[in-house]
């Protein structure tokens, strides 16, 4: 287990403002709590913090915390409980350090990483890594970097559970056993459905016993309208 140096600042400002002026400084806010102390708002170097979680041990490293300003003496064991991160730049804007014994046992999660090709693949299967990390529980000294699993025997149907994870000894494994990490699945297949063409209807002539076709029925010529209206005294003059 990596066990890594960090350096913080007890700080006495609070608030969204106070926040903001410590990550123009390079700096990010950060509390400490756990083993029956008071919650204390520190603030450590942003790089320094990067650095720290981007080792093997990843948030599970061990960091002696050297707390500056008010809050002098003897580094503080911590390991890293939550980061939050700005959602454009990915980099850490508040971590959360709890405080530890390392004479006592603690749970934490510890990451899969898939080894080898499966056999499914070539069957036309898909790997589903469904569980990426799994809870345990041991001495903080003995958390492991990482559980490998091989999935070269894997075909299609199949799949590996927690219960396959191998653990070291003093480390016990918190998540249940038939808890599905990874499995191969047929690939979905996506059926079109295709419209049958359509068939004209054709007049059945000449078809014994179909019936004949209805004759039209013959127009007759409407009269056409004058818009004037006759006057009575020149029909009679007609007919004279």
């Amino acid at each position: 287990m990596e066990r890594v140096t960090l350096k913080a600042q007890v700080r006495d400002g609070f608030g969204k403002g106070a926040a903001r002026s410590l990550r123009r400084a390079g700096t990010v806010p950060g509390i400490v709590y756990g083993r029956g102390r008071d919650p204390r708002a520190v603030s450590v170097d942003g790089r320094a913090l990067s650095a720290a979680l981007h080792t093997h041990a990843g948030l599970n490293v061990l960091i002696d915390l050297e707390l500056g300003g008010n809050g002098g003496g003897e580094p503080t064991v911590v390991i890293v409980r939550e980061v939050q991160r700005d959602i454009f730049r990915h980099h850490p804007i508040h971590v959360d350090f709890h405080a530890i014994s390392l004479t006592e046992r603690l749970e934490a999660r510890v990451p899969i990483v898939l080894k080898g090709t499966a056999k499914g693949l070539s069957e036309g299967g898909v790997v589903e890594h469904i569980l990426r990390n799994v809870l345990v529980e041991c001495l903080p000294t003995q958390i492991p970097e990482q559980f490998e699993l091989d999935v070269t025997e894997l075909v299609v149907g199949r799949s590996l559970h927690a219960s396959d994870v191998t653990v070291p000894e003093g480390v016990r494994l918190l998540t249940a056993p038939e808890d599905v990490i990874v499995t191969v699945v047929a690939p979905r297949v996506i059926e079109e459905e295709v419209a049958a063409p359509a068939v004209a209807a054709v007049p059945a002539e000449g078809v014994p016993g179909a019936p004949a076709p209805e004759a039209a029925a013959p127009e007759t010529a409407e009269p056409e309208k004058s818009g004037a209206k006759d006057r009575p005294g020149r029909d009679r003059a007609a007919k004279d």
